[in-house]
């Protein structure tokens, strides 16, 4: 009777630590789930920004072939090489799509007068920041440097944060060159090196400040 009752006390204690052990091994299993879930999510992250930097890094070198070839050249000039036979009629056009295949043609007048149309009538697109840019290239093709300086400062003003920045200030100040006021020019090559050291715009300013020393 009396090994009975220490077994009776004893016992609730052996099941009680199984049950603790069982619970453990069980939060042990769940914690080692998650550690594998975490590694393969991680795994996914690091897929996931390799991808953004491939594309980021393409993006970038198309950015900087195009405006390559914007700076060696007139961008007008480069527009109006492409084969007009190329392009779509222009009744189905938006005004600044019609600028786009006039310039092609080599219709600049009809082109300014279709930008200036497209900015002051059409509401807000991707397209508007580009209109402006093309308004100071026809602008600054025609030997209408105010007017130019305007359109590019209209650009870099409300849209700091576009694509086309670097290039409309490497414009402004090649425009400073030509009127002759080389310490404006200097420090707008400087800033386009400072602000987009990467782009093919501050390229072209390291060179023009070398040629200027």
């Amino acid at each position: 009777m009396k090994y009975l009752f220490i077994l009776l006390l004893i016992s609730p204690l052996a099941f009680s630590q199984s049950d603790e052990d069982k619970e453990f091994i069980e939060l042990y299993l769940k914690i080692q789930s998650l550690e594998k879930e975490i590694a393969s999510l991680r795994n996914e992250v690091e897929i996931l920004e390799t991808q953004v930097k491939f594309y980021q890094e393409r993006n970038v070198e198309l950015i900087d072939e195009i405006d390559s070839k914007l700076i060696s050249l007139m961008s007008v000039e480069d527009l109006k090489s492409i084969e007009s036979n190329d392009t779509p009629q222009t009744q189905t056009l938006n005004s600044y799509e019609q600028a786009i295949v006039l310039i092609q043609k080599g219709n600049l007048d009809a082109a300014l007068t279709a930008l200036n149309v497209y900015v002051q009538n059409a509401e807000e697109s991707d397209e508007t920041p580009l209109a402006y840019f093309w308004l100071g290239e026809i602008n600054l093709s025609n030997g209408n440097l105010a007017v130019a300086t305007q359109n590019f400062n209209t650009l870099i003003g409300l849209y700091p944060a576009h694509w086309r920045v670097p290039l409309a200030k490497y414009k402004l100040a090649a425009i400073y060159l030509e009127q002759g006021d080389e310490d404006r020019a200097v420090a707008q090559f400087e800033s386009v090196v400072r602000d987009f050291p990467e782009s093919s715009a501050a390229k072209a300013s390291r060179e023009s400040l070398s040629s200027l020393e």
